[in-house]
């Protein structure tokens, strides 16, 4: 049977005037052709390694990016076109919820951020002098710097709302540079403030930019999880953090199997019940049971004056005869039951032998300075059965005891101090069971009140001659360098890196033997195919470099995570290309015709 005319034997026909791209750039078609040969990448090595490498040795190894120093990275061509195509996907977002975008200065006043409290000197700011010896910093973040610019703007509450966001560099003088990009000395962030004026308002906008989140996250097609959190540093009371679940993450996130309960680990909702002198119960004439075991650990505070011990009874599990699992006490509900009262520094060593070797040295002399001993009981445990461990605590004469516990009863939710583990119940529905996971942060959103606004003079008039108050502020931040390397971490596999369409480098590439002619005009041909298809362009790449191999090629391929990969090979002479997909498993031969629809059909999953 005779086979009909390829389109690549075909009548040349006058080539298409100029279209234009899916970006809004008028182009011909054949003079726009995107070649490997005219792109620079670094050699690829594409060997094998025995053991998986992190995601940034991953992007380094395929050509995305070097590192210059410890914590610094220095973009290459193919991973730019990542970063470009990250923002243009974060603008179309931002623009969904009507944000100007502006470009602030890297260099802020470090007597601005002492106005604002948030100068700490031998933090992890990168600080210097000028000529004149006035001191500035190397911005992390801009809130003092935005607050400021719009102080001078902004006089009443008709000139609000106002949304404003930046993709910048920022900068973080990280003690131990760790995890790539992850966790750099420089990183480059999309951060958006927003100013309202009231707190009905500010809480409208929060939600919105909420929505935008999930809807910029969901174009990745990457599973996420939106959590509460708290908000350290920023500020205000209300936080949600985003993030990939992946073991490369250094955030623990909890979820639940049956409704939508997410919260960072670190988020602990519970009352707060004031420090109470204690009264050590008279040994013996307690339920003191010394054979109870009990899960115990101590922290020292800030200011190493006082000891805090954190007990828990070790209560049977399941049926009586099952063993406890291991548990531990958490940390961070530790520091909600001291909230306002006292801070403690969860990374001490030997936190108890320090104590002691304060009370024996005698230094507290002063009454407003004697040191103090916190027991912070577990809602599960009774003081009065403790008594043979608060009778001979590591103290003298010299040192106050007190006791947090809940009241008997509490209808607040008492406290706990234990870690929530996978398989637990949910504290919300009940009936679904807690999903403990490891997970990359990637966004977080704040709304900041007046935190800001109050210190900075950002206030806005009511009219009627009513005082004026000030703004309502939100700040809403995306690590787009961090979230290279989490898709990166997320999507690759023993063979390379494995993009989603919305930010790979180019959607598809089509590799072919450049030394056979023929086989070169019918990918060129099938490149122009893509790229203008009545179906939607597609951002593909024509590999034609003459000094590899196919084969060589392909591991090319799959080292820097096309998502799509066509091959006009040995099957072209009967009409066919090969159409692989890694991450959907499709690796199939079709139809020189019927390439540009399977391509379509692949991308659009991805």
């Amino acid at each position: 049977m005779k086979l009909p005319v390829p389109f690549w034997r075909a009548k040349r026909v006058a080539p298409r005037p100029a279209q234009r791209s899916r970006f809004g750039v008028r182009y011909n078609h054949t003079a726009a052709r995107q070649r490997i040969s005219d792109f620079w990448i670094p050699t690829v090595n594409v060997q094998k390694h025995d053991v998986a490498p992190d995601a940034t040795q991953l992007l380094i190894r395929a050509g995305y990016l070097r590192q210059a120093y410890a914590g610094i990275f220095q973009m290459l061509p193919l991973g730019l076109r990542v970063q470009e195509k990250l923002e243009r996907l974060i603008d179309k977002h931002m623009r969904s919820v009507k944000a100007s975008k502006v470009s602030l200065s890297s260099i802020s006043s470090q007597a601005l951020w002492e106005k604002s409290g948030r100068l700490k000197r031998g933090g992890e700011m990168f600080m210097f002098k000028d000529r004149r010896d006035t001191g500035w910093l190397l911005a992390p973040t801009h809130e003092e710097e935005i607050t400021t610019l719009l102080s001078d703007i902004i006089q009443t509450r008709q000139q609000l709302p106002v949304r404003l966001y930046q993709i910048g560099r920022k900068y973080r003088d990280e003690k131990r540079p760790r995890g790539g990009l992850l966790r750099g000395r420089e990183f480059l962030m999309k951060d958006l403030y927003t100013f309202d004026s009231t707190p009905e308002h500010a809480h409208v906008t929060y939600d919105e930019i909420r929505r935008a989140y999930r809807n910029f996250l969901d174009e990745l097609k990457i599973k996420y999880v939106e959590a509460r959190a708290v908000s350290g540093d920023m500020g205000g009371n209300l936080s949600h953090e985003y993030h990939f679940p992946n073991f490369a993450g250094e955030d623990i996130v909890i979820t639940c199997s049956e409704c939508s309960y997410a919260r960072n680990e670190e988020f602990v909702s519970q009352p707060v019940y004031p420090p109470q002198p204690l009264q050590v119960p008279e040994v013996g004439a307690t339920d003191s049971n010394p054979s109870q075991a009990y899960l115990e650990e101590n922290f020292l505070s800030t200011d190493r004056r006082s000891l805090v011990r954190a007990i828990v009874p070790l209560l049977p599990y399941g049926n009586s005869e099952d063993k406890a699992p291991l548990r531990s006490i958490n940390a961070h509900a530790v520091k909600a039951a001291l909230n306002g009262f006292l801070e403690i520094d969860t990374g001490l060593e030997r936190p108890t032998e320090s104590f002691k070797e304060l009370v024996a040295s005698g230094t507290a002399d002063a009454p407003a300075k004697r040191p103090s001993i916190y027991y912070v009981l577990d809602s599960r445990l009774r003081l009065d059965e403790i008594s043979h461990i608060v009778a001979s605590p590591p103290m003298s004469r010299n040192v106050d005891a007190y006791v947090i516990e809940a009241p008997q009863n509490d209808s607040n939710g008492g406290i706990n101090l234990l870690k929530q583990e996978s398989g637990d119940s949910c504290p919300e529905c009940k009936s679904g069971r807690l999903i403990v996971d490891k997970a990359i942060e990637i966004g977080h959103t704040f709304h900041l009140g007046t935190r800001y606004s109050s210190k900075l003079d950002l206030v806005a008039r009511q009219g009627d001659g009513k005082e004026a108050l000030p703004v309502e502020m939100g700040c809403h931040g995306i690590g787009v360098s961090r979230l290279i390397a989490a898709v990166a971490s997320c999507l690759s596999d023993d063979v390379g890196l494995n993009w989603p369409r919305a930010i790979a480098p180019f959607e598809a590439v089509v590799i072919v033997q450049s030394s056979h002619a023929e086989r070169l005009r019918a990918a060129e041909q099938l490149c122009d195919q893509l790229s203008s298809s009545s179906l939607g362009d597609v951002d593909v790449v024509l590999d034609d470099r003459q000094e590899q191999g196919i084969g060589w090629k392909l591991k090319d391929a799959d080292a820097i995570g096309y998502p799509v990969i066509v091959v006009v090979g040995k099957g072209f002479e009967q009409g066919k290309v090969e159409v692989q997909c890694r991450r959907l498993k499709v690796k199939q031969e079709v139809n020189v015709s019927d390439a540009v629809g399977l391509v379509h059909d692949l991308l659009k999953q991805l």
